[in-house]
């Protein structure tokens, strides 16, 4: 009699079996940024090394500020300058206005001695010549004040400018990111809006590139449509190490060259 044969037995479970699709991604950067020098001059400083992680904010450059201390300052003083020839002016209005209502009530006084027969026409005459060359002077003391506010709100925004150029003088990371290649050493001139000084990537969060064969496209509408599309990215030469993102972006466009269509997904990356 032969020997029977060992089997393994097991129950049979009913399960939830995922609907996967395995491809090959590519990395992308969340965001790139061209560090450019806003303002001209001379780099004096450069507080960060190639390749470093920066947070937003930090200090990445400096730029000779000197010229733009200067300019701030002669600015400043034309607005004070301007400020008190407001206050004169407004000075010379309060002080004609005055001299209009005391030459209205002379001129009152006059007309009001000619019917009684005690002043001449002509000091009457002089009255009213006085109040209509004051009157004249209120107005243009107006002018004056309107036109010297007007100085002092130029002078207001070209401080402002100045200021601003200076705040330009030191540049700041836009972004939390990784540093590349130093594009231009300390020392050297620059000019505003020029070639990048360094770029940046930002990389947490980060995307991967997805392409999937365009048949299975209705699967992933369908699976999207119920919730958040879960992608595991294993990285083949970290000991097949994996990380969990989420699908952030269907293209909407097939490749017709590859028949593919790009799905991008969303990690942590920390």
């Amino acid at each position: 009699m032969r020997p029977g044969v060992p089997v393994m037995v097991a129950p049979v479970l009913q399960k939830t079996v995922p609907v996967q699709i395995r491809t090959i991604g590519t990395v992308e950067a969340n965001s790139t940024v061209s560090i450019k020098a806003q303002v001209g001059g001379t780099l004096t400083g450069v507080f960060f090394k190639e390749g470093q992680d920066v947070k937003k904010g930090a200090l990445l450059f400096t730029i000779d500020s000197r010229p733009f201390e200067e300019d701030l300052r002669r600015t400043e003083a034309n607005s004070a300058k301007d400020v008190a020839q407001v206050k004169q002016a407004q000075a010379n209005l309060v002080r004609d206005m005055a001299q209009l209502k005391n030459a209205q009530v002379e001129a009152r006084r006059f007309a009001d001695l000619i019917k009684q027969g005690i002043a001449t026409q002509h000091d009457y005459d002089q009255a009213t010549t006085n109040v209509e060359a004051l009157r004249a002077a209120v107005g243009a003391d107006k002018a004056a004040v309107e036109n010297a506010e007007a100085v002092v709100r130029a002078d207001k925004a070209a401080v402002e400018n100045a200021k601003l150029s200076l705040a330009y003088c030191s540049i700041r990371s836009p972004v939390d990111g990784r540093t590349g290649s130093l594009m231009v050493n300390q020392g050297n001139l620059i000019k505003a809006n020029d070639v990048p000084l360094v770029v940046i990537n930002q990389i947490a969060p980060i995307y991967v590139n997805i392409p999937i064969p365009e048949r299975d496209l209705s699967q992933i509408k369908k699976y999207m449509s119920a919730g958040k599309l879960v992608v595991e990215a294993i990285i083949p030469s970290d000991g097949e190490k994996s990380e969990t993102g989420l699908v952030s972006f269907v293209d909407n466009a097939v490749d017709r060259f590859t028949g593919t269509i790009r799905l991008k997904a969303t990690f942590a990356n920390q």
